[in-house]
């Protein structure tokens, strides 16, 4: 985001619509990440809204050693352990089932100019990677999903998580490993 230093100073100042431009900008972002944990669009949104509070609440403690996304998704991360700890759900990895909505349309969206039939071809492509994703173990398809669609660093992963650097390269290397093989199962790339 552009002017995100901007406006989460702004925040920090007691600027309510500054906050609600952070909220715009992120808002999905975060959203995504709880339907992908939860599986349940209504507990996301709930998960979602409860973490913009406690964002606002402790915009104070926002170091911006961080980028503002990451110290949010951490945030949000966080309300969705302290959820399902409370209702006795010890499972750490959720099954993902569905992604969200705005994902799905974000993908869709044909290059300017493209040839229609190439466009069609990207789209039908793109699906079946996400189809690929979606088959891989839960705590793979996560730093699968952060590093190459969401294109994070190994630290934010690490930051957001909450595991070791070495884990995530290690899930990293065998979630590519696995993704492999479903591209070629998928026809994806040749056998």
């Amino acid at each position: 985001m552009k002017n995100e230093r901007y406006l989460v100073r702004r925040a920090v100042e007691g600027d309510a619509a500054a906050f609600g431009v952070l909220y715009r900008a992120f808002h999905e972002q975060i959203y995504a990440t709880m339907v992908r944990r939860t599986s349940d669009p209504e507990t996301a949104q709930d998960l979602v809204q409860t973490a913009f509070l406690k964002a606002y609440s402790a915009l104070g403690s926002y170091r911006g050693e961080a980028a503002f996304a990451t110290w949010l998704t951490q945030i949000a991360l966080n309300v969705h352990k302290s959820h399902f700890r409370k209702q006795q759900v010890r499972r750490r990895w959720i099954k993902v089932t569905d992604d969200p909505a705005a994902l799905a349309d974000a993908m869709r969206v044909p290059v300017a100019g493209e040839n229609p039939e190439v466009s069609v071809e990207r789209i039908q492509q793109r699906e079946l990677v996400r189809k690929s994703i979606r088959a891989l173990p839960a705590r793979y398809r996560e730093v699968v999903w952060m590093r190459y669609v969401r294109d994070w660093t190994y630290e934010e992963i690490t930051g957001a998580l909450q595991i070791p650097m070495g884990t995530v390269k290690t899930w990293l290397n065998r979630g590519r490993y696995q993704l492999k093989g479903e591209f070629r199962r998928r026809g994806l790339v040749p056998s």
